[in-house]
Protein backbone atom coordinates (compact mmCIF):
# COMPACT_ATOMS: atom_id res chain seq x y z
CA UNK A 1 0.00 0.00 0.00
CA UNK A 2 3.68 2.46 0.23
CA UNK A 3 3.41 1.97 -3.37
CA UNK A 4 0.01 3.21 -4.07
CA UNK A 5 -0.02 6.00 -1.89
CA UNK A 6 3.57 7.20 -2.98
CA UNK A 7 1.90 7.18 -6.43
CA UNK A 8 -1.10 8.92 -5.47
CA UNK A 9 1.14 11.75 -3.20
CA UNK A 10 3.74 11.83 -6.61
CA UNK A 11 0.88 12.04 -9.01
CA UNK A 12 -0.75 15.05 -7.12
CA UNK A 13 2.20 16.70 -6.61
CA UNK A 14 3.09 16.42 -10.70
CA UNK A 15 6.87 14.92 -9.32
CA UNK A 16 8.56 12.04 -11.36
CA UNK A 17 9.78 9.10 -9.73
CA UNK A 18 13.27 9.98 -10.55
CA UNK A 19 13.01 13.52 -9.06
CA UNK A 20 11.65 12.01 -5.82
CA UNK A 21 14.45 10.34 -4.58
CA UNK A 22 17.24 12.19 -6.74
CA UNK A 23 19.70 12.65 -4.35
CA UNK A 24 18.54 9.96 -1.62
CA UNK A 25 18.66 6.77 -3.32
CA UNK A 26 18.94 4.92 -6.28
CA UNK A 27 15.95 3.90 -8.34
CA UNK A 28 16.21 0.45 -8.25
CA UNK A 29 16.32 0.26 -4.55
CA UNK A 30 13.41 2.47 -4.09
CA UNK A 31 11.45 0.35 -6.43
CA UNK A 32 12.70 -2.59 -3.82
CA UNK A 33 11.36 -0.70 -1.14
CA UNK A 34 7.80 -0.19 -3.24
CA UNK A 35 7.63 -3.90 -3.61
CA UNK A 36 8.20 -4.96 0.14
CA UNK A 37 11.55 -6.66 -0.17
CA UNK A 38 12.95 -4.07 1.46
CA UNK A 39 11.59 -2.00 4.72
CA UNK A 40 11.68 2.15 4.00
CA UNK A 41 13.75 3.57 6.45
CA UNK A 42 12.63 6.52 8.86
CA UNK A 43 15.49 9.21 7.43
CA UNK A 44 14.64 7.83 3.78
CA UNK A 45 10.78 8.53 4.37
CA UNK A 46 11.16 11.77 5.95
CA UNK A 47 12.87 13.28 3.02
CA UNK A 48 10.65 11.98 0.70
CA UNK A 49 7.83 12.67 2.61
CA UNK A 50 9.25 16.23 2.96
CA UNK A 51 9.51 16.45 -0.75
CA UNK A 52 5.28 14.88 -0.94
CA UNK A 53 4.54 17.39 1.24
CA UNK A 54 2.70 15.16 3.93
CA UNK A 55 4.32 13.81 7.43
CA UNK A 56 6.57 11.13 8.02
CA UNK A 57 4.30 9.06 9.69
CA UNK A 58 1.98 9.18 6.62
CA UNK A 59 4.45 7.17 4.68
CA UNK A 60 5.88 5.22 7.21
CA UNK A 61 2.01 3.59 8.62
CA UNK A 62 0.74 3.56 5.01
CA UNK A 63 0.25 0.09 5.04
CA UNK A 64 -0.24 -0.39 8.56
CA UNK A 65 -3.12 -3.52 9.22
CA UNK A 66 -2.63 -4.16 12.56
CA UNK A 67 -5.60 -5.01 14.97
CA UNK A 68 -6.34 -1.27 16.10
CA UNK A 69 -6.00 0.03 12.49
CA UNK A 70 -8.65 -2.82 11.15
CA UNK A 71 -10.68 -2.07 14.30
CA UNK A 72 -10.62 1.33 13.37
CA UNK A 73 -11.87 0.53 9.38
CA UNK A 74 -14.31 -1.99 10.61
CA UNK A 75 -15.84 0.53 12.99
CA UNK A 76 -16.33 3.08 9.98
CA UNK A 77 -17.74 0.36 7.49
CA UNK A 78 -20.10 -0.31 10.21
CA UNK A 79 -20.99 3.13 10.87
CA UNK A 80 -21.94 4.24 7.37
CA UNK A 81 -22.99 0.72 5.80
CA UNK A 82 -26.78 1.56 7.18
CA UNK A 83 -29.09 3.92 4.82
CA UNK A 84 -28.03 7.38 4.44
CA UNK A 85 -31.02 8.80 5.80
CA UNK A 86 -30.30 7.45 8.97
CA UNK A 87 -26.63 8.75 9.39
CA UNK A 88 -26.37 12.47 10.47
CA UNK A 89 -24.52 14.53 8.42
CA UNK A 90 -22.11 15.47 11.35
CA UNK A 91 -21.24 12.20 11.46
CA UNK A 92 -19.71 11.92 8.19
CA UNK A 93 -18.07 15.26 8.52
CA UNK A 94 -16.10 14.46 11.80
CA UNK A 95 -15.09 11.06 10.01
CA UNK A 96 -10.75 12.71 8.31
CA UNK A 97 -10.66 12.25 4.92
CA UNK A 98 -7.30 11.48 5.39
CA UNK A 99 -5.41 8.68 7.76
CA UNK A 100 -1.90 7.27 8.01
CA UNK A 101 -3.26 3.66 7.55
CA UNK A 102 -4.10 3.80 3.87
CA UNK A 103 -6.92 1.23 4.73
CA UNK A 104 -8.75 3.40 7.30
CA UNK A 105 -8.22 6.49 4.64
CA UNK A 106 -9.67 4.20 1.67
CA UNK A 107 -12.26 2.90 3.46
CA UNK A 108 -13.43 6.28 4.71
CA UNK A 109 -13.45 7.46 0.87
CA UNK A 110 -15.58 4.39 -0.10
CA UNK A 111 -18.14 4.60 2.46
CA UNK A 112 -18.29 8.65 1.70
CA UNK A 113 -19.04 7.93 -2.00
CA UNK A 114 -21.46 5.21 -1.18
CA UNK A 115 -23.24 8.37 1.13
CA UNK A 116 -23.38 11.14 -1.09
CA UNK A 117 -24.38 8.89 -4.03
CA UNK A 118 -27.51 7.76 -1.81
CA UNK A 119 -28.30 11.42 -1.20
CA UNK A 120 -27.91 12.03 -4.77
CA UNK A 121 -25.07 15.07 -4.00
CA UNK A 122 -23.65 15.07 -7.36
CA UNK A 123 -21.17 17.28 -6.74
CA UNK A 124 -19.73 15.62 -3.43
CA UNK A 125 -19.91 12.35 -5.40
CA UNK A 126 -17.99 13.95 -8.03
CA UNK A 127 -15.23 15.94 -5.92
CA UNK A 128 -14.81 12.99 -3.93
CA UNK A 129 -13.64 10.85 -6.77
CA UNK A 130 -11.45 13.37 -8.83
CA UNK A 131 -9.75 14.44 -6.17
CA UNK A 132 -8.71 10.43 -4.51
CA UNK A 133 -11.11 7.98 -5.68
CA UNK A 134 -10.60 7.54 -9.26
CA UNK A 135 -6.64 6.92 -8.68
CA UNK A 136 -7.27 4.12 -6.20
CA UNK A 137 -10.16 2.88 -8.05
CA UNK A 138 -7.36 2.08 -10.90
CA UNK A 139 -5.60 0.39 -8.52
CA UNK A 140 -8.10 -1.76 -6.55
CA UNK A 141 -11.15 -1.62 -8.52
CA UNK A 142 -11.21 -5.28 -9.17
CA UNK A 143 -11.74 -7.12 -5.99
CA UNK A 144 -11.23 -10.31 -7.00
CA UNK A 145 -7.47 -9.27 -8.34
CA UNK A 146 -6.22 -7.96 -5.38
CA UNK A 147 -5.64 -9.33 -1.48
CA UNK A 148 -7.09 -6.64 0.62
CA UNK A 149 -7.89 -6.60 4.44
CA UNK A 150 -11.45 -7.60 5.06
CA UNK A 151 -12.76 -4.14 6.14
CA UNK A 152 -11.40 -2.52 3.15
CA UNK A 153 -12.32 -5.29 0.76
CA UNK A 154 -16.11 -4.93 2.15
CA UNK A 155 -16.13 -1.34 1.45
CA UNK A 156 -14.95 -1.86 -1.86
CA UNK A 157 -17.63 -4.58 -3.14
CA UNK A 158 -20.42 -2.20 -1.46
CA UNK A 159 -18.97 0.92 -3.26
CA UNK A 160 -19.44 -1.80 -6.20
CA UNK A 161 -22.56 -2.97 -4.99
CA UNK A 162 -24.18 0.91 -5.17
CA UNK A 163 -22.49 1.64 -7.92
CA UNK A 164 -23.80 -0.90 -10.10
CA UNK A 165 -27.16 -0.46 -8.68
CA UNK A 166 -27.42 2.99 -9.97
CA UNK A 167 -26.25 1.62 -13.23
CA UNK A 168 -29.37 -1.21 -13.04
CA UNK A 169 -26.24 -3.87 -13.89
CA UNK A 170 -27.86 -6.67 -12.08
CA UNK A 171 -25.18 -9.13 -12.89
CA UNK A 172 -22.80 -6.95 -11.83
CA UNK A 173 -25.16 -6.13 -8.66
CA UNK A 174 -25.38 -10.38 -7.96
CA UNK A 175 -21.61 -10.80 -8.10
CA UNK A 176 -20.44 -8.21 -5.84
CA UNK A 177 -22.90 -8.87 -3.32
CA UNK A 178 -22.80 -12.59 -3.21
CA UNK A 179 -19.05 -11.94 -2.26
CA UNK A 180 -20.11 -9.32 0.08
CA UNK A 181 -22.19 -11.33 1.96
CA UNK A 182 -19.85 -13.83 2.25
CA UNK A 183 -17.44 -11.03 4.31
CA UNK A 184 -21.01 -10.22 6.16
CA UNK A 185 -20.92 -11.90 9.87
CA UNK A 186 -24.32 -13.97 9.07
CA UNK A 187 -27.75 -13.20 10.77
CA UNK A 188 -25.97 -9.13 11.33
CA UNK A 189 -28.21 -6.30 10.33
CA UNK A 190 -25.49 -5.60 7.47
CA UNK A 191 -26.05 -9.36 6.19
CA UNK A 192 -30.01 -8.86 6.19
CA UNK A 193 -29.46 -5.95 4.34
CA UNK A 194 -27.11 -7.80 2.07
CA UNK A 195 -29.59 -11.03 1.47
CA UNK A 196 -32.20 -8.06 0.61
CA UNK A 197 -30.07 -6.76 -2.33
CA UNK A 198 -29.35 -10.02 -3.76
CA UNK A 199 -33.19 -11.18 -3.97
CA UNK A 200 -33.70 -7.52 -5.94
CA UNK A 201 -30.94 -8.70 -8.13
CA UNK A 202 -31.87 -12.53 -8.61
CA UNK A 203 -35.24 -11.18 -9.06
CA UNK A 204 -33.65 -8.34 -11.74
CA UNK A 205 -31.78 -11.26 -13.78
CA UNK A 206 -35.00 -13.53 -13.86
CA UNK A 207 -33.54 -16.23 -11.32
CA UNK A 208 -36.91 -16.57 -9.37
CA UNK A 209 -36.03 -19.32 -7.47
CA UNK A 210 -32.94 -18.31 -5.87
CA UNK A 211 -34.23 -15.18 -4.98
CA UNK A 212 -37.40 -17.30 -3.47
CA UNK A 213 -34.82 -19.45 -1.95
CA UNK A 214 -32.93 -16.00 -0.09
CA UNK A 215 -36.52 -14.69 0.93
CA UNK A 216 -37.49 -17.76 2.90
CA UNK A 217 -33.98 -18.10 4.37
CA UNK A 218 -34.19 -14.88 5.70
CA UNK A 219 -37.17 -14.45 6.80
CA UNK A 220 -36.53 -17.48 9.04
CA UNK A 221 -33.61 -16.02 10.38
CA UNK A 222 -35.78 -12.95 11.08
CA UNK A 223 -38.76 -14.34 12.90
CA UNK A 224 -35.90 -17.31 14.58
CA UNK A 225 -34.61 -13.88 16.26
CA UNK A 226 -37.22 -11.78 16.26
CA UNK A 227 -35.98 -9.22 14.28
CA UNK A 228 -39.20 -7.75 13.41
CA UNK A 229 -37.93 -4.57 12.14
CA UNK A 230 -36.88 -5.96 9.31
CA UNK A 231 -39.96 -7.62 7.75
CA UNK A 232 -41.33 -4.49 6.02
CA UNK A 233 -38.07 -4.43 3.83
CA UNK A 234 -38.21 -7.99 3.50
CA UNK A 235 -42.16 -7.50 2.39
CA UNK A 236 -40.93 -4.85 -0.19
CA UNK A 237 -38.15 -7.21 -1.54
CA UNK A 238 -40.72 -9.95 -1.40
CA UNK A 239 -43.34 -7.92 -3.30
CA UNK A 240 -40.64 -7.66 -6.60
CA UNK A 241 -40.47 -11.08 -6.70
CA UNK A 242 -44.53 -11.75 -6.78
CA UNK A 243 -44.98 -9.22 -9.49
CA UNK A 244 -41.42 -10.80 -11.34
CA UNK A 245 -43.84 -14.02 -11.16
CA UNK A 246 -46.88 -12.50 -12.42
CA UNK A 247 -48.77 -12.39 -9.37
CA UNK A 248 -50.07 -9.51 -9.10
CA UNK A 249 -52.35 -9.72 -6.43
CA UNK A 250 -49.69 -11.45 -4.16
CA UNK A 251 -47.39 -8.38 -4.56
CA UNK A 252 -49.93 -5.88 -3.64
CA UNK A 253 -51.05 -7.87 -0.53
CA UNK A 254 -47.23 -8.24 0.33
CA UNK A 255 -47.37 -4.18 0.01
CA UNK A 256 -49.86 -4.58 2.44
CA UNK A 257 -48.04 -6.53 4.54
CA UNK A 258 -44.82 -4.30 4.07
CA UNK A 259 -47.24 -1.24 5.26
CA UNK A 260 -48.96 -3.80 8.17
CA UNK A 261 -45.17 -3.85 9.96
CA UNK A 262 -44.29 -0.21 9.51
CA UNK A 263 -44.69 0.06 13.48
CA UNK A 264 -41.55 -1.80 14.14
CA UNK A 265 -39.45 -0.52 11.34
CA UNK A 266 -36.71 2.07 12.10
CA UNK A 267 -36.26 3.51 8.94
CA UNK A 268 -39.57 4.47 8.40
CA UNK A 269 -39.84 7.18 5.73
CA UNK A 270 -37.28 4.84 3.57
CA UNK A 271 -39.50 2.09 3.80
CA UNK A 272 -43.12 4.52 3.20
CA UNK A 273 -41.49 5.49 -0.07
CA UNK A 274 -40.52 2.40 -1.28
CA UNK A 275 -44.28 0.87 -0.34
CA UNK A 276 -45.48 3.81 -2.40
CA UNK A 277 -43.15 3.42 -5.60
CA UNK A 278 -44.25 -0.57 -5.80
CA UNK A 279 -47.37 -0.17 -5.28
CA UNK A 280 -48.26 3.03 -7.79
CA UNK A 281 -45.89 1.02 -10.58
CA UNK A 282 -47.58 -2.23 -9.54
CA UNK A 283 -50.94 -0.77 -10.26
CA UNK A 284 -49.57 1.39 -12.98
CA UNK A 285 -48.46 -1.47 -14.99
CA UNK A 286 -51.77 -3.67 -14.75
CA UNK A 287 -54.18 -1.01 -16.16
CA UNK A 288 -55.29 0.05 -12.58
CA UNK A 289 -54.82 3.82 -13.22
CA UNK A 290 -57.48 5.33 -10.94
CA UNK A 291 -56.04 2.98 -7.80
CA UNK A 292 -52.82 4.29 -8.90
CA UNK A 293 -53.84 8.15 -9.21
CA UNK A 294 -55.48 7.56 -5.59
CA UNK A 295 -51.78 6.27 -4.44
CA UNK A 296 -49.72 8.88 -5.92
CA UNK A 297 -52.22 11.71 -3.92
CA UNK A 298 -52.23 9.42 -1.01
CA UNK A 299 -48.16 9.38 -1.36
CA UNK A 300 -48.29 13.46 -1.98
CA UNK A 301 -50.25 14.11 1.44
CA UNK A 302 -48.12 11.64 3.54
CA UNK A 303 -44.95 13.86 1.81
CA UNK A 304 -46.42 17.09 3.12
CA UNK A 305 -46.27 15.62 6.86
CA UNK A 306 -42.11 15.59 6.02
CA UNK A 307 -39.68 18.41 6.15
CA UNK A 308 -39.60 20.66 3.64
CA UNK A 309 -35.83 19.23 2.65
CA UNK A 310 -37.71 16.05 1.90
CA UNK A 311 -40.89 16.87 -0.46
CA UNK A 312 -38.68 19.33 -2.59
CA UNK A 313 -36.84 15.78 -3.11
CA UNK A 314 -39.56 13.61 -3.96
CA UNK A 315 -40.99 15.95 -6.35
CA UNK A 316 -39.35 14.67 -9.35
CA UNK A 317 -40.34 11.03 -8.16
CA UNK A 318 -44.04 12.24 -8.08
CA UNK A 319 -44.22 13.71 -11.18
CA UNK A 320 -42.86 10.76 -13.25
CA UNK A 321 -45.85 9.15 -11.58
CA UNK A 322 -48.08 11.67 -12.83
CA UNK A 323 -46.41 11.35 -16.33
CA UNK A 324 -46.61 7.30 -16.46
CA UNK A 325 -50.24 7.68 -15.80
CA UNK A 326 -50.86 10.33 -17.89
CA UNK A 327 -49.16 8.51 -20.97
CA UNK A 328 -51.17 5.36 -19.89
CA UNK A 329 -54.44 6.96 -20.00
CA UNK A 330 -53.21 9.22 -23.01
CA UNK A 331 -53.97 12.39 -21.52
CA UNK A 332 -51.49 14.58 -23.61
CA UNK A 333 -52.46 17.96 -21.49
CA UNK A 334 -51.37 16.00 -17.86
CA UNK A 335 -48.77 15.03 -19.27
CA UNK A 336 -47.47 17.92 -20.88
CA UNK A 337 -48.27 19.68 -17.43
CA UNK A 338 -46.51 16.80 -15.58
CA UNK A 339 -43.65 16.71 -17.89
CA UNK A 340 -42.91 20.64 -17.00
CA UNK A 341 -43.30 19.95 -13.67
CA UNK A 342 -40.48 17.25 -14.01
CA UNK A 343 -37.87 19.62 -16.26
CA UNK A 344 -38.54 22.17 -13.05
CA UNK A 345 -37.50 19.73 -10.33
CA UNK A 346 -35.10 17.31 -11.94
CA UNK A 347 -32.21 16.91 -10.09
CA UNK A 348 -30.41 13.24 -11.53
CA UNK A 349 -29.78 12.56 -15.06
CA UNK A 350 -32.25 9.44 -14.64
CA UNK A 351 -35.62 12.20 -13.92
CA UNK A 352 -34.25 14.73 -16.65
CA UNK A 353 -33.64 11.75 -19.33
CA UNK A 354 -37.45 10.89 -18.24
CA UNK A 355 -38.85 14.31 -18.89
CA UNK A 356 -36.81 13.94 -22.57
CA UNK A 357 -38.68 10.27 -23.20
CA UNK A 358 -42.28 12.34 -22.11
CA UNK A 359 -41.52 14.80 -24.10
CA UNK A 360 -40.80 12.49 -27.26
CA UNK A 361 -43.99 10.92 -26.37
CA UNK A 362 -45.85 14.50 -26.55
CA UNK A 363 -44.43 15.10 -29.86
CA UNK A 364 -44.72 11.77 -31.56
CA UNK A 365 -48.91 12.40 -30.41
CA UNK A 366 -49.21 15.58 -32.06
CA UNK A 367 -47.65 14.64 -34.93
CA UNK A 368 -44.45 16.49 -34.96
CA UNK A 369 -42.12 13.99 -36.12
CA UNK A 370 -38.96 15.70 -36.29
CA UNK A 371 -39.30 16.98 -32.65
CA UNK A 372 -40.08 12.86 -31.64
CA UNK A 373 -36.62 12.33 -33.50
CA UNK A 374 -34.56 15.01 -31.72
CA UNK A 375 -36.05 14.12 -28.45
CA UNK A 376 -35.93 10.17 -28.56
CA UNK A 377 -32.23 10.36 -30.17
CA UNK A 378 -31.21 12.84 -26.91
CA UNK A 379 -32.88 10.09 -24.27
CA UNK A 380 -31.89 7.05 -26.73
CA UNK A 381 -28.29 6.74 -25.61
CA UNK A 382 -28.88 6.97 -21.76
CA UNK A 383 -31.82 4.59 -21.79
CA UNK A 384 -29.71 1.67 -23.92
CA UNK A 385 -26.88 2.22 -21.58
CA UNK A 386 -28.51 1.44 -18.30
CA UNK A 387 -30.64 -1.06 -20.76
CA UNK A 388 -34.22 0.17 -19.15
CA UNK A 389 -36.66 -2.07 -21.83
CA UNK A 390 -39.53 -0.35 -20.09
CA UNK A 391 -38.26 3.15 -21.90
CA UNK A 392 -36.40 1.42 -25.13
CA UNK A 393 -39.51 -0.66 -26.55
CA UNK A 394 -41.73 2.41 -26.80
CA UNK A 395 -38.37 4.39 -27.76
CA UNK A 396 -37.38 1.53 -30.81
CA UNK A 397 -40.85 1.19 -31.96
CA UNK A 398 -41.80 4.80 -32.71
CA UNK A 399 -38.45 5.30 -33.62
CA UNK A 400 -38.49 2.50 -36.51
CA UNK A 401 -41.72 3.87 -37.74
CA UNK A 402 -41.43 7.33 -37.88
CA UNK A 403 -38.14 6.44 -39.59
CA UNK A 404 -40.30 3.95 -42.15
CA UNK A 405 -42.91 7.13 -42.60
CA UNK A 406 -39.42 9.21 -43.99
CA UNK A 407 -38.70 6.65 -46.10
CA UNK A 408 -35.12 5.72 -43.97
CA UNK A 409 -35.49 2.34 -45.03
CA UNK A 410 -31.88 1.59 -42.97
CA UNK A 411 -32.91 3.32 -39.58
CA UNK A 412 -35.95 1.77 -39.71
CA UNK A 413 -34.84 -1.82 -40.18
CA UNK A 414 -32.41 -1.69 -37.18
CA UNK A 415 -34.93 0.16 -34.72
CA UNK A 416 -36.99 -2.83 -35.44
CA UNK A 417 -34.27 -5.23 -35.14
CA UNK A 418 -33.44 -3.88 -31.85
CA UNK A 419 -37.16 -3.87 -30.90
CA UNK A 420 -36.95 -8.24 -31.79
CA UNK A 421 -33.96 -8.29 -29.88
CA UNK A 422 -35.39 -6.62 -26.61
CA UNK A 423 -38.81 -8.49 -26.87
CA UNK A 424 -36.49 -11.49 -27.21
CA UNK A 425 -34.40 -11.03 -23.56
CA UNK A 426 -37.94 -10.81 -22.01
Amino acid sequence: MLKERIEFLSKRKQISRKDLVEGLVTQAHFANILADRYPLPEDLAEAIASRLGVTTSYLLNASAQDEETLARAEAIFDQMSVPASVIAEDIVHALEDRDDALTVELTTALMKAVYYQQLNDASAHEYIHTSYLNFYLEKYGRPDDVDLPRPLAKALLYYKVQYYRSKLASVDVLTHATRLSELALPGSEFWLSVQNIKMEAYIQVKQYEEAKQVFDLTMRHVYDQRLFHRLSGLYVAYSGYCFAMGLVQEALSALTMAEANLVYAGNQGDLVTAIANNRIVMLTMTGGLDQAQSEIERFESLLQQEPEETQQAMKPLVSVYRCEVALARKNWGALAQSVDQLLNSATTQDQQMSATFYQSHLALAHGDREVFMERALACLPYFESVQHAMRLEPLYEGMAVVSEDLRKYKEAAMYYRKLVYLLRKK
